[in-house]
């Protein structure tokens, strides 16, 4: 079976440089004019790599499934991996938290997290909307790994210092920070404690005087691939989509 890689209306620098690397390795590549896949389009291995909100609109009509982090991902994980205090709650609660808050939306990137005064702030929501809060915390590297089958096959650094951790075309990477934070994951990934999706895409860093913690945990299909090595990111994405019906 050759897998296709369905991409969506939005052109991308991820989305063209996948696209080459699937044509190379002889991967069918469509790229699909609207929300709506034609009729007859039925791909024998679907391989959905976009926006999270297309993926969920064409998967549903195509019969698939994207794998993606349960929203309390971070609050399950053994303290020693998180670095800081996180807790999942509602928009309604977190409208009356004190701030400094960090508030992020868990999955759905509905509103920029960030650090807010106070959860008085939180943008205008649905009260029920599940919301995670944490400690504001200064992170001094963070970097992206595409997993599978609990393993790393690709990885890249993204933030440096506050900013993007890239000068031109190369991306800057912190050997010090590389390695604490490689051991967090390598510890986390060998830890039976933890159950991690079979693809995804975990971000993990280094806190200023505290350590290397995870970040958050992301969908493979919907995440951006930063210097990662796209042929085995490829291999993620492939595990990251599955057929519900027959």
């Amino acid at each position: 079976m050759t897998p296709t890689l369905i991409l969506s209306p939005r052109f991308s620098d991820d989305s063209i440089t996948l696209r080459r690397a699937a044509i190379a390795l002889g991967w069918d590549v469509v790229r699909l004019a609207s929300w709506r896949p034609p009729e007859d389009f039925e791909p024998d291995e679907p391989v959905l790599y976009a926006e999270p909100l297309f993926n969920e609109a064409v998967a549903e009509q195509l019969g698939l499934q994207v794998v993606e982090p349960p929203e309390d991902f971070l609050v399950r994980l053994p303290e020693e991996y998180v670095g800081r205090r996180v807790r999942l709650t509602t928009a309604d609660e977190a409208r009356s938290l004190p701030g400094p808050v960090f508030l992020k939306p868990p999955n759905r990137k509905l509103f920029p997290a960030r650090v807010f005064a106070s959860g008085a702030d939180l943008p205008d929501m649905p009260g029920d909307d599940p919301i995670l809060t944490s400690d504001p915390v200064e992170w001094a590297a963070e970097f992206r790994f595409f997993i599978r089958d609990r393993r790393v096959r690709a990885w890249s650094p993204y933030w440096l210092s506050g900013a993007l951790a890239r000068e031109g075309e190369d991306w800057i990477v912190d050997a010090d920070a590389a390695g604490a934070t490689r051991d967090l994951l390598d510890r986390l990934l060998a830890d039976p404690r933890v159950d991690l999706p079979t693809a995804f895409v975990l971000d993990a860093g280094v806190i200023r005087g505290v350590g290397a913690a995870v970040v958050e945990a992301n969908e493979a299909s919907g995440s951006g691939i930063y210097g990662c090595d796209p042929v085995e990111v490829l291999d993620v994405l492939r595990a990251a989509t599955f057929h519900v019906r027959g």
